[in-house]
């Protein structure tokens, strides 16, 4: 039973057209586009096939990345008259050995000199372009970025969530393993304590800001004595804990990040 070459010779494709490759995984449809973007390029048939008019579509920056390899792969075995690669353009090509040859080895100098028109790109790049060409016509600037970012998106389900971080909810207690896990990490990967200051001095300005702006007074109660009392006690504790230590006959860890609580509470 005779076979039916996927690619059709050169001189056979009229244009326009459309060829649908469908078949499973593995089964050689990047090996065929591959070839057919080698033939558009080499052959002398096809209408205005000069690289920056040859344009092949992929849905990942590895897959472009790999046809572009194997495209110029293609064509360096061309010039070097591989055998095989050379037995199957010749069959698709309507070129003689040697044209062949020496127009491959002009294709890699041609891409390597041009490389932007090398037309290998993936959908998302391909359709950027096409906005940014039309951007004035869709009323933005031409100029944009796009950037990926997701920090935006992750502030405002943070948001959501803290508005439901009420006692005995699972929102709440969910948080207080978010701050064991911090705690933790920073005692496993550093020698200091996570530090919250930050965080609630940018939200104690907020509530003055706002208290401000009603004409109000914000009522700042004096807890010095309560404050005081409490650091002696972390420091009586602390102390006590020490002695337990150093009669224990055990071996400080040197990881730990004990010594600096340690040092805080002795400075004050």
């Amino acid at each position: 039973m005779a076979t039916v070459p996927i690619l059709e010779k050169d001189t056979n494709l009229h244009f326009p057209h459309f060829t649908l490759l469908k078949a499973s995984a593995g089964s050689g449809k990047t090996y065929a586009l591959t070839e057919r973007f080698v033939q558009f390029l080499l052959s002398g048939k096809i209408p205005r096939n000069d690289l920056r008019n040859i344009l092949a579509i992929t849905f990942s920056n590895n897959a472009s990345k790999e046809m572009k390899e194997r495209v110029l792969e293609w064509l360096k075995l061309i010039h070097f008259d591989n055998p095989e690669r050379m037995g199957e353009l010749l069959q698709i090509v309507s070129l003689d050995r040697e044209t062949m040859r020496e127009r491959a080895g002009n294709l890699v100098e041609e891409i390597l000199a041009h490389y932007s028109d090398f037309q290998v790109r993936t959908i998302d790049s391909f359709m950027t372009t096409v906005f940014k060409a039309s951007a004035i016509d869709f009323g933005y600037n031409p100029d944009f970025e796009i950037l990926m970012n997701s920090d935006p998106l992750t502030e405002y389900a943070f948001g959501l969530f803290l508005k439901n971080v009420k006692d005995g909810t699972g929102e709440a207690a969910l948080l207080d393993d978010i701050v064991r896990i911090i705690l933790e990490h920073k005692r496993e990967e550093a020698s200091y304590l996570w530090d919250p200051s930050a965080a609630l001095l940018v939200e104690i300005k907020k509530i003055y800001k706002k208290l401000a702006s009603l004409g109000e007074k914000a009522r700042i109660e004096d807890h010095t004595t309560g404050t005081q009392e409490i650091r002696k006690k972390i420091r009586d504790r602390l102390e006590r804990l020490e002695g337990l230590i150093a009669t224990s006959g055990l071996e400080r860890s040197g990881t730990s990040s004990y010594p600096d609580i340690v040092s805080h509470v002795r400075e004050g």
